[in-house]
């Protein structure tokens, strides 16, 4: 005869993992979204939308940040050219995503200083990868930023991420920041 405790144990198994496959599905389901609305743009790499079917919470005036690029500074420009050129990206962005029929958002992931960060596709085309075409970005992938707009020098090194002194925790795939206290030894 089995154990009443070992049937017990079974089920709250089988629910645990039932619980865990659902958030795993639920977390998916919040990393594409298709036929978004463009609201505006704050510069050439930062840009607001609003997610039809998402809650209003977190659907409504979505700002993205374009995954793997850098424009140029608009308020916190070095000198004219890096200004220009700002100006240059904001308005090139918002000309392409006014005329674009379809918006659609992948991998949609929280960045550092928990922002979201997503690959913004227009018309079936990487926003990200056209800009860096026409050399209105830098790649950047979170690291320090080296590259000097007022030089417009394309050939500088691409942006590598930095080791942090202190690597957060990992929780269900974000960073938690700041990371607990240490523990006493």
């Amino acid at each position: 005869m089995i154990n009443r405790s070992l049937v017990l144990l079974f089920f709250l198994f089988l629910s645990v993992i039932s619980l865990l496959s659902t958030a795993t599905a639920s977390e998916k389901e919040y990393e594409n979204f298709s036929n978004v609305r463009y609201i505006s743009n704050y510069d050439g790499d930062t840009i607001t939308f609003d997610i039809p079917g998402a809650p209003d919470i977190v659907g409504k005036n979505m700002a993205i940040r374009i995954r793997g690029i850098d424009t140029p500074e608009l308020k916190r420009n070095k000198c004219q050219a890096e200004k220009k050129m700002a100006l240059q990206a904001k308005n090139r962005v918002r000309s392409l995503l006014r005329k674009a029929r379809v918006i659609n958002l992948h991998n949609i992931k929280r960045g550092k200083y928990f922002r979201f960060i997503a690959d913004v596709e227009f018309d079936g085309k990487d926003l990200g990868q056209l800009l860096l075409k026409e050399k209105l970005a830098i790649e950047y992938f979170g690291g320090r930023r080296d590259h000097d707009w007022c030089k417009n020098d394309y050939s500088a090194p691409v942006s590598r991420p930095r080791r942090p002194a202190i690597t957060p925790p990992l929780v269900d795939g974000v960073y938690v920041w700041p990371p607990p206290p240490a523990q006493p030894k």
